[in-house]
C-alpha cells in the first residue's frame, strides 16, 4: 500500500471507530481501579498481595502471569492461577485482567493461558508490544501484522477474551495510535483492542495531540493504564522521560478522565507506579525502602486518580 492509500485508510479507521461508538450503557460505571501486581512482586503469596491492595484502597488486582518474579509462571498457569485468583477474590477484590507474555496466537502457552483465564471469568489481558524496524517500509510492517492479529482475534473469540495492546511511546507500533487503528479497524474490538497508557501517549503526543488519538480510538480502548512523567533535558543535551507520582508530571488527569467518559469507556483501569519506589517500580522481588513508604506512595496515586475519575462522574 502506498502512502496516500495508507493515510486514507487511517482516516477511515478513525471514522469507523467513531461510528462504532455506542451511547452510554446503564450500569457500566462506576470504574474500578486495579493494583498492578508487577509492583507487588516483593510479596509472594496471593494473601499478601490482596492485603496490600486493600491497604492501598484498590478495587482489584491485575495479576502478572510471567516467569518469576511474576506471580504466576505461564508454564503452570492451569495449576497456579485458579488458587491465586480465588484468594484475591475471597478478599473482596476483583480480578478482571492478567498481564502475560502473549504477542500472538503462537506465543508459548498462549492457548493454555487464555483457556484458564476464561474459565475463571477473566476477560482481559495485556498484549504486545511490536516495534518498528526502520530499515523496512512502515506500512508494509503494519500490513504484515494483520494476519497475526486475525489469528489472535479468532483465539480470543473462542475463549471470550479481549486482548489489550499496550501502547508505548518511541518506536513502538501504536505510538501514534492511528497506525495501530489501521491494523485493528477490520476486527471486532471485543476481541482485540488497546491498553491505552496515558503516560506514554502524553509523551508520544505532546501539546495535546493525545486528545485526538484517544477520541479516535474510541471503542477500541479496551483498558487503561495510568502513570505520570515528564521529559527532561540531560546534562549531555539529550532528552529522557522521568517517571513521577501521579499529579507531578505532564499527564492531565482531569481531561483524561473527562474524555474516558465521553468515549463511554467501561473497561479495566490500573495504575503503573514506575517512579523510584524502593524497587517496586522495577518488579523487584525485594524492597530497598520501608514497606509502609512503598505502599503509601501507591495509595496516594490511587487517591489522586480516583479523585479525577470522581470529578468526571466515573466512580
Amino acid at each position: 500500500m502506498n502512502r496516500r492509500k495508507f493515510l486514507s485508510a487511517g482516516a477511515a479507521a478513525a471514522l469507523t471507530a467513531s461510528l462504532r461508538a455506542q451511547p452510554p450503557q446503564p450500569g457500566a460505571r462506576p470504574l474500578k481501579i486495579d493494583a498492578y501486581s508487577r509492583h507487588l512482586q516483593w510479596l509472594r503469596t496471593a494473601g499478601e498481595v490482596a492485603a496490600a491492595a486493600k491497604e492501598m484502597g484498590y478495587d482489584g488486582v491485575d495479576i502478572t502471569v510471567r516467569p518469576k518474579p511474576g506471580h504466576v509462571d505461564p508454564t503452570r498457569v492451569a495449576q497456579d492461577l485458579p488458587p491465586f485468583v480465588k484468594t484475591i477474590r475471597e478478599n473482596g477484590l476483583q480480578v478482571s485482567t492478567i498481564t502475560c507474555p502473549i504477542t500472538d496466537a503462537d506465543s508459548p502457552n498462549a492457548e493454555e493461558i487464555l483457556k484458564t483465564a476464561s474459565e475463571l471469568d477473566i476477560r482481559h489481558y495485556w498484549w504486545g508490544t511490536f516495534r518498528y524496524n526502520y530499515s523496512k517500509p512502515i506500512v508494509e510492517q503494519l500490513d504484515a501484522l494483520k494476519p497475526r492479529v486475525a489469528k489472535l482475534a479468532a483465539l480470543n473469540a473462542k475463549y471470550r477474551m479481549t486482548a489489550m495492546y499496550h501502547t508505548y511511546s518511541g518506536n513502538a507500533i501504536g505510538a501514534s495510535i492511528f497506525d495501530f487503528l489501521y491494523v485493528l479497524k477490520d476486527f471486532d474490538p471485543a476481541q482485540v483492542g488497546l491498553h491505552y497508557d496515558i503516560g506514554h501517549m502524553t509523551n508520544a503526543g505532546g501539546n495535546g495531540t493525545w486528545v485526538t488519538g484517544l477520541r479516535a480510538a474510541g471503542p477500541y480502548v479496551a483498558g487503561v493504564s495510568v502513570k505520570d512523567s515528564y521529559i527532561e533535558k540531560t546534562p549531555n543535551g539529550d532528552w529522557r522521560v522521568r517517571y513521577v507520582p501521579l499529579g507531578q508530571g505532564n499527564v492531565r488527569l482531569d481531561q483524561f478522565a473527562s474524555i474516558l467518559k465521553e468515549i463511554n469507556f467501561a473497561g479495566p483501569i490500573e495504575i503503573q507506579a514506575e517512579y523510584p519506589n524502593g524497587g517496586a517500580e522495577n518488579a523487584m522481588d525485594h524492597l530497598t525502602l520501608p514497606r509502609d513508604q512503598v505502599l503509601g506512595a501507591m495509595k496516594k496515586d490511587q487517591e489522586i486518580l480516583r479523585a479525577a475519575l470522581r470529578k468526571a462522574g466515573l466512580v
